[in-house]
């Protein structure tokens, strides 16, 4: 026993080795390995929760990087890592102190209005509006004004969302002159970013599957779960860790009228302290609104009533990855479904997850049980919902579960009369074993009526978790990306999505618009309504397809595909000509502008279908 705890430590620090190699300042490795043990020890006990270990280490570190020649930039990430940490452990003063010296170390190197100083800005805001020092937090929030207009225009999101912050200081000290002098700089930014689908009363807002009222949309997720009930009643606590039986039910999530595509608006850690109305929350965020657990019968007759009422008898099931909680994934599954204007009905998947970045180990530990509920969830979807086609999603290492589930699911429904069980099955960033994936593919084959991986060489997650495994990763390009035959590998290199380059799928326009293509139209990879291209270097007999960034950046691509999607039984012409008129229509110059975009993206998307309608390429 002593040998197996004395391994598994061993692997747990070649993890914590790996995120340090990720995530510590580009300084660190060329400098002493006492600095680097500082770094060491201060990951390590911020992990465990130590705060003052935590804190020792960190303070030693910044005094080693200071006398060995350490850059401000590797000081001022340190500081701001520190901060972080100490807010979050309720040492509200120390972590005043850092973000301080952060901010007068950049101060220094940069100026009084670079961009770069936003962040130690917000976070002593965040700690002053906690403190109930309003006056502080309205100073440092114009402060902040004044950078991101000087460097963005007065129209960008992250004006909106310091006016936002703003709004709330001036709700809290009741100042209604305040709140009308935001409001009035608020409304034409807001109907700006949402383009065409802002304009009340227009065919576009009309005829989406999800229609907005009071200012946000409710979407209906049906869920399965091995979670364990916590007994909280609040909705994101209604699920915890552990792992309990499978059970059945629906959530309802709200996206706010504001929401832009590809995003996850989410309520900063401060607005907890603000007093808002549900209404006004609903309004503001993408929310998990409530949890309805169901009985499995009931749950099979009300998922059948959705889908016969619904205007597809499509349904597509998501399963998340790794550090993301029943909330997490209640979210990002609402998202999916909005953004692609999903005709069907969205499901999720939530294994027991840890929703922690330091539950790495534990969220592994959970894949073989929740394979086999899995399993037993598809079963009842399969054969009890009446759905016509059956998609599968899964993220990082939800592709472990799903690929579990299939190796139980699979044989016993070897003689269905359907050729294809399922529609699409989509792997998303797989964090599964390269050669596992490979030979697990082959049971695959016929499954579905189409199979697409995407992977990316810029996916640093994969990168940590290659590090940790030793072993290549199913969701990695470059050298080591996958060939098969009966697989559409996309490699999404280089796409702008979130720190990690992880989220991809979810976290661009241009992904999900091409998800839109392979969802709706069972798209190939060589259409030209996709965004994919034809690998031509590597000479070899099987094509990987690379995510072409360029053309398809941008949320004005999703925007454009969903309206065609939308007027899909009208004739171009007819939809140039409607769409044209709304333009037309917006009040704000800026609006008109935003349209006129989306319009050429969608004159060039129909000129695409008219290409492939008539067989020219």
């Amino acid at each position: 026993m002593p040998n197996v705890s004395r391994f598994c430590l061993s692997r747990r620090l070649q993890l914590l080795a790996c995120c340090l190699l990720l995530f510590a300042p580009h300084g660190v490795l060329a400098q002493s390995a006492d600095l680097f043990d500082a770094y060491q020890g201060f990951e390590t006990a911020k992990a465990a929760n130590q705060v003052a270990e935590a804190l020792k280490f960190g303070n030693q570190a910044l005094e080693l990087s200071a006398t060995q020649g350490g850059s401000p930039q590797d000081r001022v990430q340190l500081l701001s890592s520190l901060g972080e940490f100490a807010a979050q452990a309720g040492e509200d003063q120390k972590a005043a102190q850092y973000y301080e010296q952060a901010l007068a170390l950049q101060e220094a190197d940069l100026g009084a209005g670079h961009p770069d100083l936003v962040p130690a800005l917000s976070a002593l805001a965040d700690l002053d509006f906690k403190a109930q020092r309003y006056l502080e937090v309205e100073s440092r929030l114009q402060r902040i004004l004044n950078i991101e207009r000087a460097a963005y225009g007065d129209e960008h999101d992250n004006v909106l969302s310091t006016l936002i912050k703003l709004r709330q200081v001036y709700q809290a000290t009741n100042n209604a002159q305040g709140i009308a002098r935001v409001d009035a700089q608020i409304h034409p930014i807001a109907a700006h970013q949402r383009g065409l689908s802002g304009v009340k009363g227009n065919v576009v807002v009309d005829s989406k599957r999800y229609a907005l009222k009071n200012g946000y949309a409710s979407v209906r997720v049906f869920y399965g779960t091995n979670r364990l009930p916590t007994g909280d009643k609040k909705p994101g606590l209604h699920y915890g860790k552990l792992g309990g039986v499978l059970e059945y039910g629906y959530v309802d999530v709200t996206i706010p009228e504001a929401h832009r595509l590809a995003e996850l608006e989410t309520a900063k850690e401060w607005s907890q302290y603000t007093v808002l109305t549900k209404t006004d929350q609903r309004r503001k965020y993408v929310l998990l609104d409530s949890v309805m657990p169901l009985a499995k019968d009931n749950f099979s007759s009300e998922l059948r009533r959705r889908i016969q009422g619904s205007p597809s008898k499509d349904l597509f099931i998501f399963i998340h990855g790794y550090n993301n909680t029943f909330e997490d994934t209640a979210r990002r599954t609402a998202q999916l479904a909005y953004d692609l204007d999903f005709d069907g009905t969205p499901i999720m998947y939530s294994w027991p997850s840890q929703g922690q970045l330091t539950g790495y180990f534990a969220d592994e530990k959970m894949i073989d049980s929740s394979g086999p509920r899995l399993a037993e969830f598809l079963d009842t979807v399969t054969m009890q919902s009446g759905a016509e086609r059956i998609h599968l999603i899964a993220h990082s290492m939800g592709n472990r579960v799903l690929l579990a589930a299939l190796g139980k699911y699979l044989p016993l429904h070897a003689k269905d009369i359907r050729k294809h069980p399922f529609g699409q099955m989509v792997f998303t960033a797989p964090d599964v074993d390269r050669k596992t994936f490979m030979d697990t593919f082959q049971s695959l084959r016929g499954a579905a009526q189409r199979i697409t991986l995407y992977a990316s060489d810029s996916d640093y997650a994969l990168r940590a978790s290659r590090y940790y495994h030793g072993l290549p990763r199913a969701g990695a390009a470059g050298a080591s990306v996958i060939r098969l035959r009966g697989l559409d590998t996309i490699d999404m290199s280089g796409l702008p999505a979130d720190a990690l380059g992880h989220s991809y799928f979810a976290a661009n326009g241009g992904a999900v618009y091409d998800l839109l293509r392979v969802l709706w139209h069972d798209d190939p990879p060589d259409s030209p309504q996709r965004c994919s291209k034809g690998d031509t270097k590597s000479g070899a007999m099987i094509a990987v397809w690379r995510f072409d960034v360029d053309r398809c950046k941008g949320s004005d691509l999703l925007e454009a595909g969903v309206l065609l999607k939308q007027f899909r039984d009208q004739g171009s012409v007819q939809i140039l000509a409607q769409v044209s008129d709304q333009i037309s229509a917006l009040a704000e110059p800026s609006q008109r502008q935003a349209g006129a975009v989306i319009l050429a993206r969608l004159t060039e998307l129909l000129r695409s279908a008219a290409q492939t309608a008539a067989g020219v390429h």
